[in-house]
């Protein structure tokens, strides 16, 4: 039932305690024995050579040489013994195995005794055995030195014999036939361990089945005695837990364990009866919460489906753990199919988050973050609201989305918007007609004074004339530029714009309004400012407004006044400042609080509609800045925009808007066709293009044009897009059908940009175009931008 059951754990451990005792006590046994039976063979080999040596000597003394040959002959074959042999002091030969003692005795003496050749075989240098061990050549070093040295043993063989080597240092009485050397020597004396490894082995074994046999018995004992004490009031408490767990019918009708007796067990058992208990308790109180939980959690959930509102949560892996109704109704499915998907796939179509995820800004800030998004998959616009849900330690571990579609919103704030910017059209028409009339009337004298020049007249006297012209006509145009630029209906859309620049179109636009009504304009812009992402357009309509109420409030004041725009770049270099400051009557303070409210006016009823502050405030909130107005004590009124910088590439050119820089490329010898109705515009187009390396042909209308396109090929086709006959829509469409590399070299050269199918046109087909009338520089610069980009295609 158990696979490690306390039982056998005990059990094994004990066994393991028993087994490691045995060993123990058997390898100490084994070591103890060996050192004693070694140390028989020292005090054996001690006494061995003492004798040896003693009866060498004797035998040496009187002259019987040959009897202790014999004696280490008879010792050799004693049982045990594996080796007894003397070393010549060189720790080479091995002595009584030659002649050369024999000889070098009768050099010396004289003579020798005929036994001591008796049943001797001839020898020539007989390398003694054992010389080669190392522990040997270690203590023969040791002996050179001092020949009266202790004796050594050691073992060799891999401890299979014990060598016991003494050395014989020379005696007086040796001197008489030996040379000195030669009476020096090693006696050695080798024991086989074969027969005490053996009578060991056998005694260990002894000693381990000894203790495997009490081990075994030990064993029995213990199991019996843990099976009583300790696991089987366990097993009996273990039963009762089981039955816990099973459940059925709650803890009241679970039995009890069994207390057996007053030791730790029984103990436990107390312990484990007095939780049942409390438990027994706590299950009827966590029932009853449980029940009201549940009820809770329905009347959150009915109340969270409810909700109107896109309603979902995400965790710190921007995975959605919860989606109310209303947000799985937007994407046709139920709110389980969205749950473990990834926020930015469902949402926005995208890999990875993007820059601007608010679900990413809230787990950095542990803040509430708002947005308005429109690049999402459902289609509207929605204003996005998160909150940070925290965890342990204050840290964000989710967070909820509330998104509600402000598409009707933005739709109404977009009329309103335009229906404002009309009004201040109605104001500015007047004037801008007045304004417009001047250069035209230069124009037409200057022309009539050309036509009655004298016909001999040369080029350069008349060169001032004809500058007053074109600049005359460039008056004009800009006249026109701005009006048309600031009644345009456009869709927001922010571009890396000069602010500056902005507020210098917007005085252009309001020129003849401030002269004619004696406002003097002061401009105070600080050089150097870096462009920022605005909206050009909304900009514009704001500084409108703004200037437009101080005019007004300066007109009725006084008829005259001065008003004075500033900008400035804050301290950090995070934002630019831009501060309108007039000298009329000023806001008093109980108006001020509310100029910014929709509908709010303190103009005669029909002069205005209370919507162009309201706008203002709303514009500049969506560029993530603020505004506000104030009347200094001495009189007038200051109004302060605050925009932050938001870089992007790219540099700022003249018109305020970012313009990529190109290369310019070599324009001889490419060949344009030029298709308008106006024969003076074609005429003129081709001489200036001719006069710029261009090749030109030239075409009334569309068919035309497409009749040539089938015989010459051409490089860029510049055409207008309202023709009689074939416009240039039509032809465009076609000339994408048959021509299709031509599609991307097509521009446009157009006066109409307010008929709703020109705007659709030129957004759906993104089209390279100029407005008429244009400046040569802007058209070279335009055909310059579109050779590079189709030649890189």
């Amino acid at each position: 039932m158990y696979r490690r059951s306390i039982h056998s754990k005990i059990l094994i451990i004990v066994i393991s305690v028993l087994a490691i005792g045995v060993l123990v006590a058997s390898y100490r046994a084994f070591k103890s024995e060996e050192k004693r039976l070694l140390d028989e063979k020292i005090s054996t080999s001690r006494l061995l050579s003492r004798t040896v040596l003693s009866a060498i000597y004797v035998d040496m003394i009187e002259g019987r040489a040959d009897m202790a040959r014999r004696l280490m002959d008879i010792l050799r074959t004693e049982d045990g013994v594996e080796r007894v042999q003397i070393i010549r002091a060189n720790g080479r030969e091995e002595a009584f195995r030659d002649t050369s003692t024999i000889e070098a005795v009768r050099e010396k003496t004289g003579n020798i005794r005929p036994e001591w050749l008796e049943d001797r075989q001839q020898y020539d240098g007989v390398i003694a055995e054992g010389v080669d061990d190392k522990s040997f050549k270690e203590a023969l070093g040791r002996f050179k030195e001092n020949w009266s040295a202790e004796p050594v043993y050691y073992l060799e063989d891999g401890g299979r014999v014990f060598t016991y080597i003494q050395p014989i240092a020379e005696r007086p009485d040796c001197i008489a036939c030996h040379y000195k050397s030669g009476a020096r020597g090693i006696l050695m004396v080798s024991f086989s361990l074969d027969g005490m490894y053996a009578m060991l082995v056998k005694s260990r074994n002894q000693w381990i089945l000894t203790g495997i046999i009490a081990i075994i018995i030990g064993g029995g004992l213990v199991s019996v005695l843990i099976r009583r004490i300790v696991t089987g009031p366990v097993r009996k408490t273990v039963e009762v837990i089981e039955e816990v767990t099973r459940g059925g019918g709650g803890l009241s009708r679970t039995r009890r364990a069994e207390v057996a007796s007053d030791d730790e067990i029984g103990a436990l058992s107390k312990a484990f009866n007095s939780m049942l208990d409390i438990l027994e308790r706590r299950e009827a109180e966590n029932s009853l919460l449980l029940s009201k939980i549940e009820k809770s959690r329905n009347e959150w959930v009915t109340t969270f489906d409810s909700i109107q509102d896109l309603i979902s949560i995400h965790d710190n892996e921007f995975n959605i753990i919860r989606v109310n109704r209303a947000l799985a109704d937007k994407f046709n499915c139920e709110p389980r199919e969205l749950i473990g998907k990834k926020c930015h796939i469902v949402f926005h179509n995208d890999d990875s988050p993007n820059k601007s995820c608010v679900n990413k800004k809230t787990n950095g800030s542990c803040t509430r973050v708002g947005a308005e998004i429109d690049r999402v998959s459902i289609e509207g616009n929605f204003k996005v609201t998160t909150f940070p849900i925290f965890g342990e330690g204050g840290r964000v571990i989710a967070t909820v989305h509330i998104g509600r579609d402000v598409t009707q919103e933005k739709v109404m704030e977009q009329r309103l918007m335009h229906s404002e910017k009309m009004a201040s059209l109605g104001n500015l028409v007047a004037g801008i007609a007045h304004e417009l009339n001047n250069p035209l009337m230069g124009i037409m004298g200057f022309s009539q004074l050309l036509m009655e020049t004298a016909g001999d007249k040369k080029v350069d006297d008349i060169k001032d004339r004809l500058d007053r012209i074109f600049r005359e006509s460039i008056r004009a145009s800009k006249i026109v530029q701005n009006l048309l630029t600031f009644a345009r209906a456009q869709k927001p859309e922010r571009t890396l714009c000069s602010i500056n620049e902005i507020l210098r179109d917007t005085i252009a636009l309001r020129g003849y309004s401030l002269k004619t009504n004696n406002i003097e304009v002061v401009e105070d812009l600080a050089e150097g400012l870096p462009g920022t992402m605005v909206d050009y357009y909304q900009l514009q309509q704001v500084f409108v407004n703004i200037i437009g109420n101080a005019v007004d409030a300066m007109v009725a004041y006084k008829k005259d006044g001065c008003l004075e725009l500033r900008t400035v770049l804050s301290a950090d270099g995070g934002s630019i400042d831009i501060i309108f400051t007039d000298n009329g009557p000023g806001v008093p303070e109980d108006v001020v609080k509310n100029v910014f409210d929709p509908f709010f006016t303190t103009k005669e009823v029909g002069k205005g509609t209370g919507l162009g502050l309201s706008i203002s405030h709303g514009i500049i909130g969506e560029h993530g800045g603020w505004i506000e107005m104030k009347s200094p004590a001495a009189g007038g009124t200051v109004v302060t925009i605050e925009l932050p910088i938001v870089e992007s590439r790219g540099a700022v050119d003249g018109a305020g808007l970012i313009r990529d820089t190109e290369s310019p490329v070599v324009l001889r010898g490419v060949r344009v066709l030029v298709v308008d109705d106006e024969a003076s515009i074609r005429d003129a187009l081709s001489y200036i293009l001719s006069a710029k390396g261009f090749e030109v042909r030239t075409a009334s209308e569309g068919s035309e044009a497409l009749e040539l396109l089938k015989l010459e090929s051409f490089s860029l086709i510049l055409a207008d897009i309202k023709m009689p006959g074939m416009g240039g829509i039509e032809m465009y469409e076609l000339i994408g059908r048959d021509y299709p590399d031509m599609e991307e070299r097509v521009v446009f050269l157009t006066g109409d940009v307010f008929s709703e199918d020109v705007k659709d046109f030129l957004e759906k087909t993104k089209c390279n175009y100029l407005t008429k009338p244009f400046e040569v520089s802007g058209l070279l610069k335009l055909l310059n931008r579109v050779l590079i980009e189709t030649a890189s295609a």
